[in-house]
């Protein structure tokens, strides 16, 4: 075991939760602060699926094409507005010149790795650690509303499964319908079904998780926002300004002695998701983040709910049956950091489960939500040493597979602060400066 030192963990979202747990089990004293609430941010109400079958990352041969469209279409499931905004345009660029078939085979193999340990630490660790939170190892359904692209996912199907064993099984006519029989007949080409995927309620694994921490020893500090790193030496940072918010909540084994506009510690984790860019002069690099914001809607179970999760492809809309509820997401706008609440975003999510299911909604809305998910221009997260400090480990960009792939970003992350040997290969996450 690593000798005993202190980490701050910044960002309480599902990547730094994961960081901290795999720390805190390598002897590390950790401490997590979160510019909110802990988990209130992307973790909070996505679609919550572990789908190691999410190999392929969004850029690849055709897609500027298929986005373009996607934008042309009245209330489509993608909307840019770029405005005077350089740096989205310049990530815009990046992500064009990542769609090409070796980046992304090459982005696949990266984000295959973290989704395979993930999805089999999930197996395990939930019901061993007897975590509630709706964790359900059924498969899901790709649902296509034509032939044409249904029939079109064979050549990549064959490549998923030659690959990267994730082959799927094509269920065309009646056959969808005697699968999920909460899919209206005639209403859809075809699915592909996937059996190695799971599915959970994210905010309460967030719940869970973090009271195991806190039994564990970690501490959690709520309405902080880091400012800044102070430096000991030339390359090593010792500490991090911060400010905290008049609601500061402090929640830790013992009592904290009060608030302060400096922490230190040993080590540092930047887990902060789309934010990250705020901290790239800090950082001394380029973390190519762009926020893709993302919209669901959480009611009652309806009476004919699916048993299957299920994505419908032709309109990007996405189902999660859970025991505990029901949620429709999905969506993506490229608009900044824009908090507003569009309600016609909205509505095209319930217009997508219309299409398809015989009952698409619950008796109660219990929550419009949206979130910023941090978009990469190749689809791969960043796991790796700032350019700048030796002792900080930046782990961000995890694009839409956050919660799937947290495990085994916080097991690298706990590798790299303690120098274990990795387990998992970490040079697809490097940080470039031109990436």
């Amino acid at each position: 075991m690593a000798e005993s030192k202190r980490v701050i963990v910044i960002g309480g979202g599902i990547i730094g939760l994961a960081s901290a747990h795999f720390l805190a089990e390598a002897g590390q004293k950790v401490t997590v602060i979160d510019r909110g609430q802990i988990g209130a941010a992307c973790s909070f109400a996505n679609c919550g699926l572990i789908s190691p079958s999410h190999v392929f990352p969004l850029p690849g041969p055709g897609a500027v094409r298929h986005g373009i469209a996607a934008m042309l279409k009245k209330n489509g499931p993608l909307r840019i507005k770029p405005g005077l905004n350089v740096r989205l345009w310049w990530w815009l660029t990046q992500f064009g010149l990542h769609c090409n078939l070796r980046d992304r085979m090459s982005g696949g193999h990266g984000r295959h790795a973290l989704l395979s340990y993930s999805r089999e630490f999930y197996v395990n660790f939930i019901p061993e650690r007897k975590i509630d939170c709706d964790f359900e190892a059924n498969g899901c359904l790709m649902v296509h509303g034509s032939q044409k692209t249904l029939d079109e996912f064979d050549e990549i199907n064959a490549v998923l499964d030659k690959e990267f064993d994730m082959g799927a099984q094509k269920l065309v006519g009646n056959e969808l319908v005697a699968k999920e029989p909460a899919i209206k007949p005639n209403t859809a080409a075809g699915a592909w079904y996937y059996p190695q995927d799971a599915h959970l309620r994210p905010n309460m694994l967030v719940a869970g998780w973090k009271k195991l921490l806190v039994d564990a020893g970690v501490e959690f500090i709520e309405s902080t926002s880091v400012t800044g790193f102070e430096m000991n030496g030339k390359s090593k940072a010792g500490g991090i300004r911060v400010y905290k918010s008049p609601d500061a909540k402090v929640e830790r084994p013992k009592k904290f002695s009060g608030q302060t506009d400096l922490l230190e510690a040993d080590s540092f984790v930047v887990a902060t998701g789309s934010w990250t860019p705020f901290l790239n002069r800090e950082l001394g690099c380029n973390i190519p983040i762009q926020p893709g914001k993302g919209y669901s809607l959480t009611m009652q179970r309806p009476s004919v709910c699916p048993e299957f999760p299920m994505i419908f492809e032709n309109e990007k809309v996405a189902i999660t049956p859970m025991a505990s509820g029901y949620r429709i997401g999905s969506t993506m706008e490229f608009v900044g950091y824009n908090n507003t609440l569009q309600s016609q975003r909205l509505g095209l999510l319930r217009e997508g489960a219309s299409k398809y299911l015989q009952e698409p909604l619950g008796k109660a809305v219990e929550l419009e939500w949206f979130g910023w998910r941090p978009m990469t221009p190749n689809g791969l997260p960043r796991i790796d040493r700032s350019p700048r400090f030796k002792n900080v480990v930046v782990a961000a960009g995890h694009n839409m597979i956050g919660v799937m792939t947290a495990p085994a970003t916080g097991l690298l992350v706990s590798e790299l602060i303690t120098g274990k040997e990795p387990t998992l290969d970490p040079r697809p996450y490097a940080i470039r400066r031109a990436s």
